[in-house]
Protein backbone atom coordinates (compact mmCIF):
# COMPACT_ATOMS: atom_id res chain seq x y z
CA UNK A 1 0.00 0.00 0.00
CA UNK A 2 1.29 3.53 -0.81
CA UNK A 3 1.70 6.15 1.97
CA UNK A 4 2.58 9.83 1.59
CA UNK A 5 4.52 11.80 3.53
CA UNK A 6 5.07 15.66 3.58
CA UNK A 7 8.05 17.13 4.86
CA UNK A 8 8.18 20.70 5.49
CA UNK A 9 10.96 22.87 4.99
CA UNK A 10 11.45 25.66 7.20
CA UNK A 11 11.63 29.43 6.03
CA UNK A 12 14.85 30.71 7.67
CA UNK A 13 13.89 34.21 7.29
CA UNK A 14 10.64 34.18 9.12
CA UNK A 15 11.07 31.08 11.13
CA UNK A 16 7.37 29.73 10.24
CA UNK A 17 5.98 26.68 8.71
CA UNK A 18 4.98 27.12 4.99
CA UNK A 19 1.20 27.06 4.74
CA UNK A 20 -1.23 24.22 4.88
CA UNK A 21 -2.02 25.35 1.07
CA UNK A 22 1.55 24.13 -0.01
CA UNK A 23 1.43 20.81 1.80
CA UNK A 24 0.33 18.39 -0.56
CA UNK A 25 0.88 18.23 -4.31
CA UNK A 26 -1.43 19.99 -7.12
CA UNK A 27 -4.87 19.65 -8.15
CA UNK A 28 -4.26 20.83 -11.37
CA UNK A 29 -1.64 20.98 -13.53
CA UNK A 30 0.03 21.09 -16.49
CA UNK A 31 2.17 18.58 -18.46
CA UNK A 32 5.17 20.82 -20.10
CA UNK A 33 6.97 18.51 -21.56
CA UNK A 34 10.46 19.77 -20.31
CA UNK A 35 13.04 18.38 -18.00
CA UNK A 36 13.77 20.33 -14.58
CA UNK A 37 16.41 22.46 -14.66
CA UNK A 38 18.08 21.67 -11.47
CA UNK A 39 21.43 22.31 -9.80
CA UNK A 40 23.17 20.46 -8.63
CA UNK A 41 22.31 18.18 -11.56
CA UNK A 42 21.23 14.95 -9.52
CA UNK A 43 19.39 13.65 -12.07
CA UNK A 44 19.13 10.08 -13.74
CA UNK A 45 22.26 9.11 -11.69
CA UNK A 46 23.25 6.00 -10.07
CA UNK A 47 24.09 7.24 -6.29
CA UNK A 48 25.43 4.82 -3.28
CA UNK A 49 23.09 3.66 -1.14
CA UNK A 50 24.75 5.55 2.25
CA UNK A 51 25.25 9.27 0.65
CA UNK A 52 24.04 12.08 2.55
CA UNK A 53 20.73 14.25 1.26
CA UNK A 54 21.02 15.27 -2.68
CA UNK A 55 19.55 18.62 -1.83
CA UNK A 56 19.02 21.08 -5.15
CA UNK A 57 17.16 24.11 -6.24
CA UNK A 58 14.87 24.66 -9.35
CA UNK A 59 16.99 26.81 -11.51
CA UNK A 60 14.55 28.77 -13.22
CA UNK A 61 12.04 31.57 -12.61
CA UNK A 62 9.26 30.12 -10.89
CA UNK A 63 7.17 31.09 -7.50
CA UNK A 64 6.91 27.77 -5.73
CA UNK A 65 8.53 24.18 -6.33
CA UNK A 66 7.51 20.70 -4.91
CA UNK A 67 8.53 17.48 -5.52
CA UNK A 68 7.44 14.14 -4.94
CA UNK A 69 10.12 10.97 -4.47
CA UNK A 70 8.62 7.76 -4.58
CA UNK A 71 10.67 4.70 -3.29
CA UNK A 72 9.59 1.43 -3.18
CA UNK A 73 5.63 2.23 -2.23
CA UNK A 74 6.22 5.44 -0.13
CA UNK A 75 6.01 8.70 -1.44
CA UNK A 76 7.35 11.92 0.15
CA UNK A 77 5.94 15.55 -0.45
CA UNK A 78 8.41 18.04 -0.36
CA UNK A 79 8.08 21.53 -0.66
CA UNK A 80 10.35 24.40 -1.47
CA UNK A 81 11.13 27.60 0.47
CA UNK A 82 11.08 30.88 -0.82
CA UNK A 83 14.37 30.63 -2.70
CA UNK A 84 13.09 27.46 -4.71
CA UNK A 85 15.28 25.22 -2.84
CA UNK A 86 14.74 21.76 -2.18
CA UNK A 87 16.12 20.43 1.25
CA UNK A 88 15.32 16.34 2.11
CA UNK A 89 15.81 15.66 5.80
CA UNK A 90 18.16 13.03 6.36
CA UNK A 91 16.06 10.67 8.31
CA UNK A 92 13.39 10.30 5.90
CA UNK A 93 16.15 10.02 2.87
CA UNK A 94 17.90 7.65 4.77
CA UNK A 95 15.07 5.31 4.65
CA UNK A 96 14.42 5.99 1.05
CA UNK A 97 18.14 4.92 0.50
CA UNK A 98 17.14 1.81 2.48
CA UNK A 99 14.19 0.89 0.78
CA UNK A 100 15.07 1.29 -2.64
CA UNK A 101 18.39 -0.09 -2.40
CA UNK A 102 19.17 -1.68 -5.88
CA UNK A 103 16.58 -0.34 -7.63
CA UNK A 104 15.20 3.52 -8.52
CA UNK A 105 13.51 6.10 -6.68
CA UNK A 106 11.47 8.62 -9.07
CA UNK A 107 11.45 11.87 -8.67
CA UNK A 108 8.56 14.65 -9.85
CA UNK A 109 8.81 18.21 -10.11
CA UNK A 110 6.38 20.56 -9.85
CA UNK A 111 6.78 24.51 -10.56
CA UNK A 112 4.20 27.21 -9.91
CA UNK A 113 4.64 30.34 -12.60
CA UNK A 114 2.53 32.89 -12.60
CA UNK A 115 -0.07 30.97 -10.69
CA UNK A 116 -0.06 27.85 -12.98
CA UNK A 117 1.25 24.84 -11.47
CA UNK A 118 3.47 22.47 -13.91
CA UNK A 119 4.77 19.24 -13.86
CA UNK A 120 8.24 18.69 -15.31
CA UNK A 121 9.26 15.18 -17.02
CA UNK A 122 9.53 12.52 -14.48
CA UNK A 123 13.19 11.21 -13.67
CA UNK A 124 14.92 8.66 -11.57
CA UNK A 125 18.25 7.86 -9.82
CA UNK A 126 18.81 4.43 -9.32
CA UNK A 127 20.17 3.43 -5.30
CA UNK A 128 23.09 1.38 -5.72
CA UNK A 129 23.71 -0.96 -3.34
CA UNK A 130 27.67 -0.49 -3.21
CA UNK A 131 28.56 1.49 -0.52
CA UNK A 132 30.57 4.54 -0.32
CA UNK A 133 33.74 5.02 1.60
CA UNK A 134 32.22 7.19 4.61
CA UNK A 135 34.72 9.99 4.78
CA UNK A 136 36.45 12.25 1.82
CA UNK A 137 40.04 14.24 2.41
CA UNK A 138 40.35 17.00 -0.14
CA UNK A 139 42.62 20.56 0.29
CA UNK A 140 40.59 23.37 -0.30
CA UNK A 141 42.71 26.32 -2.12
CA UNK A 142 42.59 30.09 -2.96
CA UNK A 143 43.14 30.46 -7.04
CA UNK A 144 46.12 32.26 -6.66
CA UNK A 145 49.62 30.74 -8.32
CA UNK A 146 52.24 32.32 -6.41
CA UNK A 147 50.94 32.70 -2.80
CA UNK A 148 49.56 30.23 -1.12
CA UNK A 149 47.16 32.48 0.66
CA UNK A 150 44.48 30.54 3.49
CA UNK A 151 44.12 26.94 3.02
CA UNK A 152 43.80 23.43 4.46
CA UNK A 153 42.88 20.03 4.44
CA UNK A 154 39.65 18.89 5.58
CA UNK A 155 37.31 16.51 5.49
CA UNK A 156 34.01 15.58 4.87
CA UNK A 157 31.28 13.21 6.19
CA UNK A 158 30.08 11.61 3.28
CA UNK A 159 27.23 10.08 4.73
CA UNK A 160 26.06 13.52 7.30
CA UNK A 161 27.29 16.06 4.83
CA UNK A 162 29.26 17.14 7.91
CA UNK A 163 32.79 19.16 7.21
CA UNK A 164 35.30 19.16 9.97
CA UNK A 165 39.26 21.02 9.55
CA UNK A 166 42.25 18.12 9.65
CA UNK A 167 44.83 21.11 9.69
CA UNK A 168 45.11 24.69 8.31
CA UNK A 169 47.25 27.61 7.69
CA UNK A 170 45.42 30.02 9.41
CA UNK A 171 47.52 30.04 12.66
CA UNK A 172 50.52 31.09 10.85
CA UNK A 173 49.06 32.99 7.97
CA UNK A 174 47.58 35.50 10.42
CA UNK A 175 51.08 36.11 12.00
CA UNK A 176 53.25 39.24 10.85
CA UNK A 177 54.58 38.08 7.69
CA UNK A 178 51.98 36.49 6.11
CA UNK A 179 53.50 36.68 2.93
CA UNK A 180 55.70 33.77 3.37
CA UNK A 181 54.58 30.79 1.82
CA UNK A 182 52.74 28.90 4.11
CA UNK A 183 51.34 25.48 2.13
CA UNK A 184 49.18 22.45 3.66
CA UNK A 185 49.00 19.73 0.84
CA UNK A 186 50.15 16.45 -0.58
CA UNK A 187 48.19 14.56 2.08
CA UNK A 188 47.68 11.05 2.28
CA UNK A 189 46.25 8.45 4.61
CA UNK A 190 47.13 4.41 4.35
CA UNK A 191 44.25 3.03 2.92
CA UNK A 192 44.13 -0.41 4.97
CA UNK A 193 44.65 1.89 8.39
CA UNK A 194 43.28 5.20 7.93
CA UNK A 195 44.30 6.24 11.01
CA UNK A 196 47.89 6.84 10.01
CA UNK A 197 48.18 9.48 7.55
CA UNK A 198 50.10 12.19 6.41
CA UNK A 199 51.05 15.80 5.07
CA UNK A 200 53.38 18.34 4.39
CA UNK A 201 53.27 21.99 5.82
CA UNK A 202 55.64 24.15 3.31
CA UNK A 203 57.69 27.08 4.18
CA UNK A 204 59.59 27.83 7.16
CA UNK A 205 59.54 25.67 10.16
CA UNK A 206 57.85 23.34 7.85
CA UNK A 207 58.18 19.62 7.23
CA UNK A 208 56.39 15.99 6.18
CA UNK A 209 53.64 15.94 9.67
CA UNK A 210 53.35 12.41 10.31
CA UNK A 211 50.88 10.57 12.18
CA UNK A 212 51.97 6.85 12.60
CA UNK A 213 50.48 4.83 15.60
CA UNK A 214 49.08 7.32 17.63
CA UNK A 215 52.40 9.93 17.17
CA UNK A 216 52.63 12.69 15.26
CA UNK A 217 56.12 13.44 13.97
CA UNK A 218 57.99 16.15 12.21
CA UNK A 219 59.93 14.90 9.52
CA UNK A 220 62.70 16.16 6.84
CA UNK A 221 62.99 13.75 4.70
CA UNK A 222 65.54 15.20 2.05
CA UNK A 223 68.81 13.96 2.72
CA UNK A 224 72.05 12.42 1.25
CA UNK A 225 72.13 13.34 -2.46
CA UNK A 226 68.68 14.13 -2.72
CA UNK A 227 68.64 17.01 -5.42
CA UNK A 228 64.51 17.69 -5.00
CA UNK A 229 62.13 17.71 -1.84
CA UNK A 230 59.76 14.42 -1.44
CA UNK A 231 56.56 15.81 -3.01
CA UNK A 232 54.06 12.94 -4.04
CA UNK A 233 53.16 10.17 -1.84
CA UNK A 234 52.00 6.92 -1.74
CA UNK A 235 51.18 4.76 1.33
CA UNK A 236 51.92 1.07 1.09
CA UNK A 237 48.52 -0.40 2.15
CA UNK A 238 49.69 -2.42 4.69
CA UNK A 239 53.52 -1.68 5.59
CA UNK A 240 54.91 1.26 7.30
CA UNK A 241 56.61 2.80 3.84
CA UNK A 242 55.33 5.78 2.08
CA UNK A 243 57.21 6.07 -1.68
CA UNK A 244 57.47 9.42 -3.05
CA UNK A 245 58.30 11.43 -6.05
CA UNK A 246 61.29 13.60 -4.77
CA UNK A 247 60.49 16.74 -7.55
CA UNK A 248 62.03 20.35 -8.58
CA UNK A 249 58.52 21.58 -9.96
CA UNK A 250 58.40 24.72 -12.20
CA UNK A 251 55.66 26.94 -13.69
CA UNK A 252 55.82 28.28 -16.93
CA UNK A 253 52.51 31.13 -17.18
CA UNK A 254 50.54 31.61 -20.35
CA UNK A 255 49.38 34.72 -21.87
CA UNK A 256 47.36 33.77 -25.24
CA UNK A 257 45.96 30.05 -24.04
CA UNK A 258 43.40 28.23 -22.64
CA UNK A 259 45.26 26.60 -19.97
CA UNK A 260 46.51 29.21 -18.17
CA UNK A 261 49.99 27.79 -16.75
CA UNK A 262 51.99 24.96 -16.88
CA UNK A 263 53.14 23.09 -14.11
CA UNK A 264 56.09 20.56 -14.96
CA UNK A 265 59.13 18.91 -13.49
CA UNK A 266 62.83 19.91 -14.08
CA UNK A 267 63.61 16.42 -12.76
CA UNK A 268 62.47 14.33 -10.64
CA UNK A 269 62.84 10.61 -8.48
CA UNK A 270 61.43 8.15 -6.63
CA UNK A 271 62.28 7.64 -3.61
CA UNK A 272 61.13 5.21 -0.41
CA UNK A 273 60.88 6.26 3.23
CA UNK A 274 60.70 3.79 5.79
CA UNK A 275 58.85 5.07 8.37
CA UNK A 276 60.25 2.68 11.83
CA UNK A 277 63.84 3.03 10.36
CA UNK A 278 63.40 6.67 9.99
CA UNK A 279 65.25 6.57 6.28
CA UNK A 280 65.31 7.16 2.56
CA UNK A 281 66.41 4.92 0.24
CA UNK A 282 66.17 5.47 -3.45
CA UNK A 283 63.87 3.50 -6.07
CA UNK A 284 64.60 5.16 -9.35
CA UNK A 285 67.50 7.75 -9.86
CA UNK A 286 67.76 8.38 -13.79
CA UNK A 287 68.85 11.93 -14.41
CA UNK A 288 67.78 11.13 -18.16
CA UNK A 289 64.56 9.75 -17.01
CA UNK A 290 61.77 11.86 -14.96
CA UNK A 291 59.67 9.23 -12.60
CA UNK A 292 56.61 10.88 -10.46
CA UNK A 293 52.96 10.28 -8.89
CA UNK A 294 54.02 6.74 -7.65
CA UNK A 295 50.86 4.22 -6.29
CA UNK A 296 50.96 1.19 -5.05
CA UNK A 297 49.02 -2.07 -6.47
CA UNK A 298 45.74 -3.01 -4.23
CA UNK A 299 47.91 -5.87 -2.68
CA UNK A 300 51.17 -3.90 -2.63
CA UNK A 301 52.82 -6.03 -4.21
CA UNK A 302 53.84 -3.41 -7.29
CA UNK A 303 54.46 0.43 -7.35
CA UNK A 304 52.91 2.57 -10.37
CA UNK A 305 54.45 5.64 -11.69
CA UNK A 306 54.47 7.79 -14.79
CA UNK A 307 57.86 8.83 -16.07
CA UNK A 308 59.15 10.32 -19.19
CA UNK A 309 62.30 10.45 -20.73
CA UNK A 310 62.00 13.78 -22.71
CA UNK A 311 63.34 15.80 -20.12
CA UNK A 312 62.86 19.30 -19.91
CA UNK A 313 66.83 20.54 -20.31
CA UNK A 314 66.66 18.97 -23.85
CA UNK A 315 63.87 21.07 -25.31
CA UNK A 316 63.17 23.83 -22.91
CA UNK A 317 59.71 23.64 -23.84
CA UNK A 318 57.37 21.62 -21.30
CA UNK A 319 54.79 21.08 -23.94
CA UNK A 320 57.13 18.15 -25.30
CA UNK A 321 57.10 16.18 -21.83
CA UNK A 322 55.05 13.12 -22.74
CA UNK A 323 54.64 10.60 -19.84
CA UNK A 324 54.23 6.55 -20.40
CA UNK A 325 52.58 4.18 -17.24
CA UNK A 326 55.14 1.74 -15.94
CA UNK A 327 55.40 -0.52 -12.90
CA UNK A 328 58.08 -1.78 -10.47
CA UNK A 329 57.43 -5.15 -8.52
CA UNK A 330 58.31 -4.21 -4.40
CA UNK A 331 60.82 -7.34 -3.22
CA UNK A 332 60.88 -6.17 -0.39
CA UNK A 333 63.22 -4.04 1.72
CA UNK A 334 64.78 -2.03 -0.71
CA UNK A 335 65.05 -4.47 -3.65
CA UNK A 336 63.11 -3.34 -6.36
CA UNK A 337 62.19 -5.38 -10.06
CA UNK A 338 62.44 -3.67 -13.45
CA UNK A 339 60.42 -0.75 -15.42
CA UNK A 340 57.73 -3.07 -17.01
CA UNK A 341 55.90 -0.67 -19.66
CA UNK A 342 51.71 -0.93 -18.86
CA UNK A 343 50.71 2.54 -21.31
CA UNK A 344 52.83 3.72 -23.50
CA UNK A 345 51.29 6.87 -24.23
CA UNK A 346 53.94 9.28 -25.67
CA UNK A 347 53.63 6.76 -28.85
CA UNK A 348 50.34 8.32 -29.72
CA UNK A 349 51.30 11.48 -29.11
CA UNK A 350 49.85 11.37 -25.72
CA UNK A 351 50.91 12.09 -22.09
CA UNK A 352 49.67 9.67 -19.26
CA UNK A 353 49.95 10.52 -15.57
CA UNK A 354 48.49 9.90 -12.22
CA UNK A 355 48.11 6.64 -11.99
CA UNK A 356 45.13 5.08 -9.71
CA UNK A 357 45.16 1.15 -8.62
CA UNK A 358 41.55 0.05 -7.83
CA UNK A 359 41.90 -2.14 -4.55
CA UNK A 360 40.93 -5.21 -6.00
CA UNK A 361 43.87 -5.12 -8.74
CA UNK A 362 41.50 -5.10 -11.71
CA UNK A 363 41.61 -1.50 -13.33
CA UNK A 364 43.99 1.50 -13.40
CA UNK A 365 43.03 5.19 -13.24
CA UNK A 366 44.67 7.38 -14.89
CA UNK A 367 44.58 11.11 -16.51
CA UNK A 368 45.72 11.51 -20.32
CA UNK A 369 46.62 14.74 -22.07
CA UNK A 370 48.05 16.55 -24.86
CA UNK A 371 51.50 17.36 -22.61
CA UNK A 372 52.80 17.80 -19.47
CA UNK A 373 52.37 16.09 -15.99
CA UNK A 374 50.34 18.25 -14.41
CA UNK A 375 46.58 17.85 -15.27
CA UNK A 376 44.83 20.20 -13.13
CA UNK A 377 45.03 23.52 -15.06
CA UNK A 378 45.28 21.28 -18.61
CA UNK A 379 42.22 21.13 -19.70
CA UNK A 380 43.03 18.31 -22.34
CA UNK A 381 43.14 16.11 -18.90
CA UNK A 382 40.89 13.36 -19.16
CA UNK A 383 40.35 9.97 -16.63
CA UNK A 384 40.84 6.92 -19.05
CA UNK A 385 40.46 3.22 -17.23
CA UNK A 386 43.39 0.54 -17.74
CA UNK A 387 42.10 -3.43 -17.68
CA UNK A 388 45.08 -4.66 -16.06
CA UNK A 389 44.34 -8.09 -17.61
CA UNK A 390 45.19 -6.80 -20.95
CA UNK A 391 46.25 -3.08 -20.59
CA UNK A 392 43.64 -1.95 -22.69
CA UNK A 393 43.30 1.51 -22.27
CA UNK A 394 39.48 3.31 -22.82
CA UNK A 395 38.44 6.70 -22.12
CA UNK A 396 35.46 7.04 -19.69
CA UNK A 397 33.20 9.18 -21.82
CA UNK A 398 30.10 9.48 -19.50
CA UNK A 399 32.42 11.21 -16.77
CA UNK A 400 35.18 13.28 -18.68
CA UNK A 401 33.97 17.06 -19.34
CA UNK A 402 35.48 17.75 -23.43
CA UNK A 403 36.56 21.29 -22.22
CA UNK A 404 37.50 21.10 -18.76
CA UNK A 405 40.33 18.90 -16.92
CA UNK A 406 39.24 15.73 -14.76
CA UNK A 407 41.93 14.61 -12.52
CA UNK A 408 42.94 14.15 -8.66
CA UNK A 409 41.53 10.90 -8.59
CA UNK A 410 40.56 8.24 -6.72
CA UNK A 411 38.92 4.57 -5.86
CA UNK A 412 36.25 3.85 -3.18
CA UNK A 413 37.81 0.66 -1.38
CA UNK A 414 35.21 -1.76 -2.85
CA UNK A 415 36.46 -0.92 -6.15
CA UNK A 416 32.89 0.60 -7.06
CA UNK A 417 33.19 4.45 -6.76
CA UNK A 418 35.58 6.91 -7.82
CA UNK A 419 36.01 10.78 -6.84
CA UNK A 420 38.03 13.27 -9.17
CA UNK A 421 37.90 16.72 -9.79
CA UNK A 422 36.49 19.13 -12.73
CA UNK A 423 35.92 22.37 -13.06
CA UNK A 424 33.42 21.72 -15.76
CA UNK A 425 30.44 23.92 -13.88
CA UNK A 426 31.95 27.25 -14.47
CA UNK A 427 35.31 26.58 -16.06
CA UNK A 428 37.56 28.13 -12.95
CA UNK A 429 36.74 25.81 -9.60
CA UNK A 430 37.02 22.28 -9.23
CA UNK A 431 34.70 20.44 -7.28
CA UNK A 432 34.52 16.90 -6.39
CA UNK A 433 32.35 14.60 -8.45
CA UNK A 434 31.71 10.89 -8.22
CA UNK A 435 30.91 8.07 -10.56
CA UNK A 436 29.87 4.51 -10.40
CA UNK A 437 31.96 1.63 -11.68
CA UNK A 438 30.19 -1.17 -13.09
CA UNK A 439 31.53 -4.52 -12.78
CA UNK A 440 32.63 -4.14 -16.74
CA UNK A 441 34.27 -0.93 -16.30
CA UNK A 442 31.23 1.29 -17.38
CA UNK A 443 30.98 4.05 -15.39
CA UNK A 444 27.84 6.21 -14.34
CA UNK A 445 26.79 9.96 -15.14
CA UNK A 446 28.88 12.00 -12.77
CA UNK A 447 27.26 13.85 -9.93
CA UNK A 448 29.09 16.68 -7.50
CA UNK A 449 29.66 16.49 -4.24
CA UNK A 450 26.12 17.12 -2.03
CA UNK A 451 26.21 19.72 0.57
CA UNK A 452 23.25 20.82 2.43
CA UNK A 453 22.90 23.87 0.59
CA UNK A 454 22.61 23.53 -3.37
CA UNK A 455 24.55 27.32 -3.61
CA UNK A 456 27.60 26.39 -1.21
CA UNK A 457 29.76 25.63 -4.54
CA UNK A 458 29.04 28.42 -6.32
CA UNK A 459 29.47 31.23 -3.91
CA UNK A 460 32.79 28.87 -2.73
CA UNK A 461 35.61 30.58 -4.07
CA UNK A 462 38.26 27.69 -3.26
CA UNK A 463 39.40 24.98 -5.59
CA UNK A 464 39.55 21.19 -4.03
CA UNK A 465 42.07 19.13 -4.72
CA UNK A 466 43.71 15.81 -3.78
CA UNK A 467 40.34 14.22 -3.40
CA UNK A 468 41.26 10.97 -1.23
CA UNK A 469 38.59 8.40 0.29
CA UNK A 470 39.16 7.41 3.82
CA UNK A 471 36.99 4.44 5.66
CA UNK A 472 37.96 6.33 9.15
CA UNK A 473 38.35 10.30 10.61
CA UNK A 474 41.15 11.84 11.26
CA UNK A 475 40.54 12.25 14.66
CA UNK A 476 44.43 13.60 15.82
CA UNK A 477 43.67 17.64 16.95
CA UNK A 478 44.84 20.67 15.54
CA UNK A 479 46.18 21.72 18.30
CA UNK A 480 48.82 18.81 18.95
CA UNK A 481 49.76 19.04 14.84
CA UNK A 482 50.45 22.39 15.85
CA UNK A 483 52.33 21.66 18.97
CA UNK A 484 54.45 19.16 16.90
CA UNK A 485 54.77 21.85 14.15
CA UNK A 486 56.56 24.30 16.66
CA UNK A 487 59.04 21.68 17.63
CA UNK A 488 61.79 20.65 15.93
CA UNK A 489 62.10 18.26 12.93
CA UNK A 490 63.73 14.68 12.83
CA UNK A 491 66.26 14.62 9.88
CA UNK A 492 65.60 10.99 7.83
CA UNK A 493 69.12 9.15 7.55
CA UNK A 494 69.74 7.79 3.87
CA UNK A 495 70.48 4.31 2.73
CA UNK A 496 72.16 4.55 -0.30
CA UNK A 497 74.99 5.61 -2.80
CA UNK A 498 75.98 8.85 -3.15
CA UNK A 499 76.52 10.53 -6.38
CA UNK A 500 75.69 13.84 -6.70
CA UNK A 501 76.05 17.03 -3.82
CA UNK A 502 73.20 17.65 -1.91
CA UNK A 503 71.20 21.19 -3.26
CA UNK A 504 70.76 23.43 -1.04
CA UNK A 505 67.32 25.19 -0.32
CA UNK A 506 64.21 25.35 1.71
CA UNK A 507 61.71 22.12 1.08
CA UNK A 508 59.20 24.02 -1.09
CA UNK A 509 56.02 22.38 -3.25
CA UNK A 510 57.27 24.68 -6.65
CA UNK A 511 59.54 27.20 -8.09
CA UNK A 512 58.76 29.88 -10.41
CA UNK A 513 60.25 29.55 -14.09
CA UNK A 514 61.69 33.19 -13.77
CA UNK A 515 63.19 33.15 -17.80
CA UNK A 516 62.25 31.44 -21.05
Amino acid sequence: MKTRHTLYILVAESLLLLGSCTNKLPNQFVENGKEARLYPDYTNIEIPVNIAPLNFRLDEEAEKVIVSIKAGGEEYVIVGDNKLEVSIPGKEWKQMLHVAAGKEITYNVYAQKKGQWEHYKTFNNRISADSIDPYLTYRLIEPSFMGSGEMGIYQFNLETGEEEAIFTNHHDHIRGNNTQQKCANCHTAQRNHPENKMFYYRGPNGGLMLTYNGKVKKINTRCGDMQNPTIYPAWHPSKPIIAFSSNKVLQRFCSNDNCKIDVFDDNSDLVLYDIEKNEISPIRKTPEQQESNPCWSGDGEYLYFNSTDSCYQKSMNPRNLLYNIYRVRYKGATEWGENELVYEAAKEGLSATYPKASPDGKYLLITVSSFGPSTQTNKTADLHLIDLKDNKVKALETVNCPTESDSYHDWASNSRWIVFCSRREDGNYARPFFSHIGADGKASKPFVLPRANSRYHEDLIKNYNVTEFSKAPVTTSIQKIQATLEQAELKASYNGPITAPTTDGQTSASQTLKKQ
